[in-house]
C-alpha cells in the first residue's frame, strides 16, 4: 500500500508538472512571407528577409503585450549561413508594413545574434493599445545570413513577454524558399498618410460609405531580382484596366501581367480603383532597393455599407489582399 501511494504521489506531481507546462507555453500558428520591402527575401542564396505572421493581422485582432525585458527569439535552420558580415536587425510589427511601435533607429528593443539565432530584447514596453493592436509579426532583416538552396525550412519562434514569468508563446513558421526571385506585389503603408509610428494601415482601412480609403501604394517587381549581384527588375509602366465592377487586369502595355479582383457586399454597383497613372520608378523604404510604384485609391459605394475585398495577383507570382470597411 506504501509503494502502491508513493507511485500515485509521483504520477500526480508529473501530471501537475505538465499541466503547468501546458498553461505557461502557448502554441502560435505562424506563416511566413516575403518582406514587402525586397524583391529575393526569400530565394535561394539570397539576403535573409521575411516576415513572420503569428496572430490575424485585422486590426480588431489584439497582439501580445511585451514589457521591458521580454525577449523574442528566432532559431533558423544551420543550413541558412550565417557569414558574420552585416547587420541584423528583428524588427517587431503590429499588422501591417512600417508599423513599429517607434521609427528606426529608434526601436524600444535591441536585437542581438547568434550562429543562426536572432533574439530582440525589450528596453522598455510595447502594449497592446498604446499606438496599435500590439505586437503581432516579426521581419528578420538578417543582412549577414544567406538563404539555403530551394525548399521548405522551418525556424522556431519563441516569446517570452515578460521576463519575470514562466509563461512564453512558441510556434514553428515554414518559409518556402524559392529556386530565383518571382514577381512580387507588396502593399505598403509609407503611402498612406499618418506619421510614424505609425503609418496608416493600408492593409485594414475603415471609411464612410462612399468616401475614399486612403492611398496604398504597391511595390512591384517582375521576375529575376538578385540584390547581392546588384541586379533589380522594378515592375514598370503597369496599370489597371478593369473589364467590369469586380475584374480587372494589371496591364503593361498591351501585355496582360496580373489580375484584380473586388468582392463587394450586396448591392453595392457604385465603387472602385482608381491608380495615378502606371507604375512608375520608385525607391523602397528602408532597404532603398529600385521597384516599381502603382498608386491606387479605392472609392466605396455611398448607398452600401460592408466590407470590401481588393486582391491582387501577378502572373507566376504572389498575392496581396486589401480589406477596406464602408461604414
Amino acid at each position: 500500500m506504501k509503494r502502491f501511494s508513493i507511485a500515485l504521489a509521483v504520477a500526480l506531481l508529473v501530471t501537475l508538472v505538465s499541466m503547468v507546462g501546458a498553461v505557461a507555453d502557448h502554441q502560435l500558428d505562424i506563416t511566413t512571407t516575403k518582406a514587402p520591402i525586397t524583391p529575393d527575401g526569400t530565394t535561394a542564396g539570397a539576403i535573409t528577409d521575411f516576415v513572420l505572421t503569428f496572430r490575424d493581422i485585422d486590426p480588431a485582432v489584439f497582439g501580445i503585450s511585451m514589457l521591458a525585458g521580454g525577449t523574442v527569439t528566432a532559431t533558423l535552420p544551420p543550413a541558412f549561413v550565417n557569414t558574420e558580415v552585416g547587420t541584423n536587425t528583428a524588427i517587431l510589427l503590429q499588422g501591417w508594413p512600417q508599423s513599429p511601435p517607434a521609427p528606426p533607429p529608434a526601436f524600444p528593443w535591441v536585437t542581438t545574434t547568434g550562429a543562426n539565432t536572432v533574439t530582440a530584447t525589450l528596453t522598455s514596453d510595447f502594449l497592446v493599445g498604446d499606438s496599435g493592436p500590439g505586437f503581432k509579426q516579426v521581419h528578420l532583416l538578417l543582412n549577414s545570413f544567406r538563404n539555403p538552396g530551394p525548399g521548405m525550412y522551418d525556424v522556431d519562434l519563441v516569446i517570452q513577454p515578460d521576463p519575470t514569468s514562466t509563461v512564453t508563446y512558441s510556434g514553428i513558421g515554414t518559409v518556402h524558399i524559392l529556386p530565383k526571385a518571382r514577381p512580387s506585389v507588396n502593399a505598403v503603408s509609407v503611402f498612406s498618410g499618418g506619421a510614424p509610428p505609425p503609418f496608416n494601415n493600408a492593409i485594414y482601412q475603415s471609411v464612410l460609405a462612399g468616401d475614399a480609403a486612403n492611398p496604398v501604394g504597391l511595390y512591384l517587381w517582375d521576375g529575376g531580382s538578385s540584390v547581392l549581384d546588384g541586379v533589380f527588375a522594378p515592375f514598370l509602366d503597369v496599370d489597371i484596366a478593369m473589364t467590369s465592377l469586380t475584374h480587372g487586369r494589371l496591364v503593361q502595355g498591351k501585355k496582360t501581367v496580373g489580375q484584380v479582383w473586388i468582392d463587394a457586399p450586396a448591392g453595392a454597383d457604385d465603387y472602385g480603383i482608381a491608380t495615378g497613372g502606371p507604375s512608375s520608378p520608385g525607391i523602397t523604404a528602408i532597404s532603398g532597393f529600385p521597384v516599381g510604384v502603382l498608386l491606387t485609391t479605392f472609392t466605396t459605394d455611398a448607398d452600401v455599407t460592408g466590407p470590401y475585398t481588393i486582391t491582387y495577383r501577378l502572373n507566376n507570382g504572389n498575392t496581396q489582399r486589401l480589406f477596406v470597411t464602408a461604414q
